[in-house]
């Protein structure tokens, strides 16, 4: 009868001391949000702090070159531009077409509107396509993805028109667009529905993108994400991490800021290690920590010269050099 009383209290004091730790842990936990809480919060500063100089930059950019504008359906967003490589006597295009995704959180921007990007990349002597697609509250996904798709489409019908040899894709996306151009080269039923062939994607590049919805959960991203798809909508077959299964052969290079404040560094950090755990060296992942470097600066602002102190648009050149 004692021993059962003794163990009863050596039972007691066993739950107690590890309900005490439990609220230590929990404690500490809530702690340590507040202090990641606090930073992104700093960081979010920052990266508002860099609108005005991308505003001013955006204005200035040069127009001169005329993109082509191929239209696929009948709403507004749904067309591609086509932007010729700019050449001198002599020169030759570079033999990869660059395919571009906007972002914008899926819910703002247009393909025109980037047509700086474009012109960025035909300087650089890349015949560039330019992808438009529909956006959010008022088109849930998979709006924007069929869009990508039945663009894409048009794009190869219109490089083929212009026998310009479309066999070496990159494609490239900024933010939200990064999400989408990840689902263009990595979503094997869509390749299936929309006739493509993948092994015509020789790289992909991401910038800033949440290529793992799993990790944005901060509250920034979230709305957007509660924004872009309906209520209850089944969100897997969205994640381009979910759809890395090995068969793919596609280069991939990840960049991100350590200081991103709306999509966290671990989208490209997990997305780039998925495709490795397959294919070891298959993907680079570069993250920079340079107090300066937020996320619109990095995802649009590299497209500027002026505003690309760490030369990250010569680092995505080089890599495509690279793949030759």
């Amino acid at each position: 009868m004692e021993d059962n009383k003794k163990e009863e209290k050596e039972q007691i004091k066993k739950e107690k001391e590890q309900k005490k730790l439990e609220e230590k842990k929990s404690k500490l936990e809530r702690k340590q949000k507040k202090i990641e809480e606090k930073i992104r919060r700093k960081n979010l500063l920052g990266e508002y702090l860099t609108y005005p100089s991308m505003a001013v930059n955006f204005i200035k950019a040069d127009k001169k070159i005329k993109p082509e504008k191929y239209i696929f359906d009948k709403n507004k967003a749904q067309y591609i531009l086509y932007f010729a490589p700019q050449l001198k006597e002599n020169e030759s295009p570079k033999k990869q077409v660059i395919v571009y995704l906007y972002g914008g959180g899926w819910r703002e921007g247009n393909a025109n509107l980037y047509r700086f990007v474009g012109r960025r990349f035909a300087k650089e002597k890349f015949h560039t396509i330019l992808l438009g697609y529909r956006l959010s509250k008022k088109y849930k996904y998979p709006a924007q993805i069929e869009d990508v798709f039945a663009g894409f489409n048009k794009a190869l019908e219109v490089l083929k028109n212009k026998n310009i040899d479309y066999s070496d894709i990159i494609v490239i996306g900024s933010s939200a667009g990064a999400h989408l151009g990840a689902l263009l080269v990595y979503h094997k039923e869509m390749h299936k529905k929309y006739n493509i062939d993948s092994n015509i994607f020789k790289g992909y590049v991401s910038l800033g993108g949440p290529t793992d919805l799993n990790v944005c959960t901060n509250d920034i991203i979230t709305p957007m994400l509660d924004q872009l798809f309906e209520e209850g909508y089944n969100r897997e077959d969205a994640n381009p991490y979910n759809h890395i299964d090995g068969s793919e052969k596609t280069k991939v290079l990840c960049v991100h800021s350590e200081l991103d404040p709306i999509c966290d560094a671990d989208n490209s950090i997990n997305f780039s290690n998925k495709v490795n755990s397959f294919h070891d060296g298959l993907a680079e992942c570069i993250i920079f920590d340079n107090k300066n470097i937020y996320h619109n600066n990095l995802v649009n602002g590299i497209f500027f010269e002026a505003m690309d102190s760490e030369h990250i648009l010569d680092k995505v050149f080089k890599w495509i050099e690279k793949l030759n």
